[in-house]
């Protein structure tokens, strides 16, 4: 059982204590959204209400406005809301969907420095609906769940890819949530005072948008009971409360994102859901497969086609994983 601190509210300390929590740091990845440091894979449900905030104006230039002034965890909380009315269909916001556009920056320690410059495109709307379009082996690739269903194209390449791959997640049937998360909407609105923030003031410009520089890690506490002591986190957030760089830093890695489009809606177009027009190379498959599909496609992000991404997988697994399984490698 945790040690809390006293100053956390009742609801706070059963999330934290009632087992390990999988902290959830949006970022971009949810892939792309989501930055996972891993512990349990569970978390119990916890009561209560959410509070209800607006999703910010796309019709506001970011770069017109300067950086986000409030404290520093109200600025990470008003960054979650919304993804949380995407990801776990929470009423923090009326838009039910998003896109993210982001590449990935510097990479360091046993990262291949392969997956430098990779962009990526993710999609999400909820419920059950999740697209991901990635370079991978010299062509970009996309894996859709759209409800019950999931398709990737090209579907020989994702075949190829499942059948060299060892350590992949084991199929597991899915809830309405585009992607499966350890917590409840309520739960999200809690994960901003999970993590123990820097108290340094400081604002820098990306690409010209003024931004708030937040960083810091987890709770000591919880750090050391998922084995995270090390995790470290750095977020560039601009005006509208969304991120526009994220770095991760672990002992024996680092890694940074730059997001090039973060956009909500209440919906996207239907053709969004189904595999391009007179596109016959298609693997499909259950809702059940989708975390083994992002799981071959985030592992062998932007190789070369004479490239084995697989080689790279450790005897426990421990590989570039899919925001539901961690930062790990």
């Amino acid at each position: 059982m945790l040690a809390l601190p006293s100053h956390l509210s009742p609801s706070i300390k059963e999330v934290m204590s009632r087992s390990s929590i999988v902290v959830f740091l949006v970022a971009p990845l949810l892939s792309g959204l989501t930055v996972l440091v891993a512990a349990d894979q569970q978390a119990d449900s916890v009561s209560g209400g959410s509070n209800a905030t607006s999703t910010p104006s796309s019709s506001q230039s970011p770069s017109a406005n300067p950086a986000p002034t409030e404290n520093r965890y109200d600025i990470l909380s008003k960054m979650i809301k919304p993804m949380a009315g995407v990801l776990l269909g929470g009423d923090q916001t009326s838009d039910r969907a998003l896109i993210l556009k982001a590449t990935v920056g510097q990479v360091g320690g046993r990262l291949p420095q392969g997956i430098k410059g990779a962009s990526f495109t993710a999609k999400i709307q909820y419920p059950g609906r999740f697209l991901l379009q990635a370079p991978v082996l010299g062509e970009t690739v996309t894996v859709c769940r759209n409800g019950s269903q999931v398709w990737a194209v090209p579907g020989s390449k994702i075949q190829f890819l499942l059948g060299q791959f060892k350590q992949k997640p084991l199929p597991k049937q899915k809830s309405g949530a585009p992607l499966q998360l350890p917590f409840t909407a309520q739960q999200a609105v809690l994960l901003p005072a999970l993590f123990q923030l820097e108290r340094a003031d400081e604002t820098a410009d990306i690409g010209g948008v003024p931004c708030r520089v937040i960083a810091g890690g987890l709770m000591p506490e919880l750090a050391k009971s998922v084995k995270a002591e090390d995790f470290s986190t750095k977020l560039w957030i601009c005006s509208d409360y969304t991120p526009k760089r994220v770095d991760i830093r672990r002992r024996d890695f680092a890694m940074s994102f730059l997001v090039e489009e973060l956009s909500y809606s209440p919906a996207l177009p239907e053709e969004t859901w189904q595999p391009p027009s007179g596109i016959t190379d298609i693997l499909r498959c259950d809702e059940a497969q989708l975390e083994q599909l992002l799981y071959v496609v985030m592992n062998s992000l932007q190789m070369s086609a004479d490239d084995k991404p697989w080689l790279y997988e450790s005897p426990t697994g421990g590989s570039f994983s899919i925001p539901t399984t961690g930062l790990t490698r």
